[in-house]
C-alpha cells in the first residue's frame, strides 16, 4: 500500500486488539489485490442514548487505481454479533474482499 492506512474510532477509545484486527484484515485484503493504494477505516461505537442499534459500525474506503474506489458501510447495528468490535470488523472486511475480488473478474 502506498499510503499508510488511516484508522479512526468514534465514540470510543481505540483498543489495541481492534487496531490489530484491522491491520491484519488490511494485510489480508492486500493479498487479494496488490494495487490497493489507500485505505481508511472508521469504527463507530454504538450510542448509549439509543435502545436499538447496539452494534458497532465499520466503514471502509479503499482506493485502487485507475480511479476505482470501494466503499463498505457495514452498519447492521441490529445484529447482536456486532456488539463485539472484532466481529463487526471481520464482517466489514469480508464484504470489502468480495468487492475487491469482483473487480478482478
Amino acid at each position: 500500500m502506498q499510503i499508510a492506512p488511516e484508522i479512526t474510532f468514534e465514540g470510543s477509545e481505540s483498543s489495541p486488539a481492534a487496531r490489530a484486527a484491522i491491520l491484519k484484515e488490511i494485510e489480508r485484503l492486500e493479498t487479494h489485490n496488490q494495487r490497493i493504494t489507500g485505505c481508511r477505516v472508521s469504527v463507530i461505537a454504538p450510542s448509549v442514548k439509543h435502545r436499538h442499534g447496539t452494534g458497532f459500525q465499520v466503514h471502509i474506503w479503499l482506493t485502487l487505481p485507475p480511479h476505482e474506489n470501494i466503499v463498505v458501510n457495514q452498519s447492521h447495528v441490529d445484529d447482536a454479533r456486532h456488539e463485539h468490535v472484532e466481529v463487526a470488523i471481520r464482517d466489514a472486511f469480508a464484504i470489502a474482499r468480495r468487492q475487491v475480488d469482483a473487480l478482478a473478474v
